[in-house]
């Protein structure tokens, strides 16, 4: 009698046996082919840039200012300032590793101020209790799309004489540019991840006219992007776009696993703005030609009706998870959902748990926390650090139907724990 013939496993199918599902990529690039066309076109084809008609419409109640990325605005508004050696650079203590380089590069001392998990912003006592003789600026960053009402916070740097900066890289809505009242400097970022990408390039805003000229005289004197390098990063962001979709996006995943390698790192090392080693070379550099064309027509062609669809979206998947599973930002004053960030228990197990039934949820992303120096242990980020051990991003957009959002909500609410709150 003859042995039966095994049964061939699906090539979907893992070693245990179990279906391997096609995995939702946590994000998408915010880019459409036409836009990458356009803005090889104008790499290939001679012309100036936008940046004069970008400036103008953005120029509301102020002045405006376009860099190469929120970095390079931030370093020359420290350039500008002149501030003395040692002196200290308040900052929220959620934040990414570039802008405290920024701050350390100008000689200057960053000073985390602790963040709440609600509403993503510090604390009356936080800034309160960080505040001395040699603080000069207040940087608050809003975060995963969440619009914070800094309003008290501002107030009280205001009447410490602080130059007061927004830092709305991650906030970009399509809502008008005026600047706040009681704001001096708000930074909008279009780098590659980011709401209506250029892939690259940035929007400073300013109330004070003669901090404006001397940026723009620091700018003057940089080399620019070179048009090659730009058309270059188009190339490779057409790449990745291509690999966005769920099965190539899968196939790529499950390759770099098999090979022993971490996707999430590899994917992570893909879209790092800046490289370490070249920091403040590549940093300081005007935005050449076809970025800040590029830049205006996504501008231009931006549709508020998707921020309030995100918006939709975002807070119905908050509605179905409920109060169980706080979203990050949840109290802040507008929410775009940028990101979907939600603080669990056990963010290990829920990752796992949301992979393995096609969702490609991570962990940490491009943030870290700012560190207290010796001198100032009390002012240690305990909050902020927690915040980012316990958040878990999910991916939200508008290709995910609404079936497999409630899927998703599923796996959360059957594998997550609940925070506890000290």
């Amino acid at each position: 009698m003859s042995k039966p013939s095994p049964t061939r496993q699906s090539p979907q199918e893992s070693a245990s046996g179990q279906r391997r599902r096609l995995l939702w990529p946590r994000k998408r690039l915010d880019i459409a082919w036409s836009d990458f066309c356009y803005g090889g076109f104008r790499c290939l084809w001679p012309g100036s840039g936008c940046s004069k008609r970008i400036e103008s419409s953005w120029a509301i109640n102020g002045h405006a200012l376009v860099c190469l990325s929120v970095r390079t605005g931030f370093d020359l508004l420290l350039q500008a300032l002149r501030l003395p050696k040692e002196c200290e650079v308040l900052m929220s203590a959620l934040n990414v590793p570039g802008m405290m380089r920024v701050v350390e590069e100008n000689g200057l001392k960053p000073v985390p101020l602790d963040v709440d998990g609600a509403g993503l912003r510090p604390t009356i006592q936080a800034v309160s209790q960080a505040i001395t003789p040699q603080t000069r600026v207040l940087v608050t960053a809003h975060l995963f799309g969440a619009r914070l009402n800094l309003a008290e916070l501002n107030a009280l740097a205001r009447q410490r004489g602080l130059l007061i900066v927004e830092d709305r890289a991650q906030a970009f809505d399509g809502v008008p540019f005026a600047m706040p009242p009681e704001c001096d400097v708000a930074m909008h970022s279009f780098g590659a991840i980011k709401t209506a990408t250029a892939l690259g390039g940035a929007v400073l805003t300013l109330r004070d006219a003669g901090l404006g000229a001397r940026m723009r005289d620091i700018q003057r004197r940089y080399t620019k992007q070179p048009r090659r390098r730009y058309l270059l990063r188009l190339i490779k962001y057409s790449a990745l776009k291509a690999l966005g979709g769920r099965l190539p996006f899968s196939a790529l995943a499950h390759a770099l696993t098999s090979a022993g390698l971490d996707y999430d790192a590899w994917l992570k090392k893909q879209v790092r703005g800046f490289d370490d080693a070249q920091f403040l070379r590549q940093l300081r550099q005007r935005p050449c030609a076809p970025l800040t064309a590029l830049l205006a027509r996504r501008l231009r062609q931006f549709r508020t009706d998707r921020a309030s669809n995100q918006q939709k979206r975002g807070l119905k998947l908050a509605a179905r998870l409920g109060a169980t599973f706080p979203i990050a930002g949840k109290d802040a004053e507008r929410h775009a959902f940028d990101l979907f960030a939600i603080r669990v228990d056990n963010p290990k197990r829920t990752l796992a748990a949301l992979r393995r039934c096609g969702f490609d949820a991570c962990t940490h992303g491009s943030m870290t926390t700012v560190k207290a120096s010796q001198d100032r242990p009390d002012l240690e980020p305990t909050r902020a650090q927690r915040l980012l051990e316990e958040t878990v991003f999910l991916p939200l957009y508008r290709e995910m139907p609404q079936a497999e959002v409630e899927r998703m909500a599923e796996v959360v609410c059957k594998n997550a724990a609940p925070v506890v709150e000290s």
